[in-house]
């Protein structure tokens, strides 16, 4: 049973500490027993690589859990803490897996990201196709290209305020042929818009990050 969309973007920060590697075809990582998973999508396209996802809840504890995976894989690990999660990353010719796991009372839950390195484009550009002002930095770029409605979030930073950021994506999705579906509302710390062209629907949201920077989410469903 796949994951709502809510769960996605959990283990987005593993695929972070990937790295290059060599090997044909998607490898299976070990699960301590009793360790239960569920997807979260067969098939992602995170800034440029391909990608697969889960998330998994174990009685094993956070501790045992790194412990089975420095084993497993004969200590060819390398563990990072991020805030309260551990990641562990580890790999395995053309792809790289990562397990970020947390305490969960007695046991444990996390997520495991297999990252094909392999298929890294040579000029990939975050956030094409999309506006952004000027000055934004587009620092991902996720697809869900085989889901039964494929998906696309695109997440940027910049130097506008919410209400800037509101006026520049209306005057520029206008432009490209969206309609306002919900004009929401646009406030000093957030902003909320939604948008219809045809069959497609992209919803827009922007969140003050401190006294000079937003962050924009752009989330675009394509029937």
């Amino acid at each position: 049973m796949r994951t709502s969309a809510k769960h996605r973007l959990a283990w987005v920060a593993c695929a972070l500490l990937s790295c290059t590697a060599h090997a044909s075809s998607w490898p299976s990582p070990p699960l301590p027993s009793g360790t239960r998973t569920n997807e979260v999508a067969q098939h992602i396209v995170f800034n440029g690589l391909d990608m697969r996802a889960q998330t998994f809840v174990s009685p094993r504890s956070q501790d045992e859990l790194i412990d089975f995976y420095r084993k497993a894989w004969d200590k060819e690990v390398v563990v990072n803490r991020m805030g309260p999660a551990e990641v562990i990353g580890h790999r395995d010719g053309d792809y790289y897996i990562t397990v970020q796991v947390s305490s969960s009372g007695s046991g444990s839950k996390g997520n495991i990201g297999i990252v094909d390195v392999a298929s890294a484009p040579k000029h990939f550009v975050p956030g094409k196709g999309l506006p952004a002002p000027a000055g934004s930095r587009v620092f991902n770029d996720i697809a869900y290209p085989d889901d039964s409605v494929p998906a696309r979030t695109v997440a940027m930073r910049n130097s506008l305020s919410p209400t800037q950021n509101g006026a520049y994506f209306r005057e520029r999705l206008l432009a490209d042929g969206w309609k306002v579906s919900d004009a929401g509302n646009c406030g000093g710390n957030d902003c909320v818009m939604r948008y219809e062209r045809g069959d497609s629907k992209l919803t827009l949201l922007v969140m003050r990050e401190g006294a000079s920077q937003s962050q924009v989410l752009i989330n675009v469903l394509q029937p």
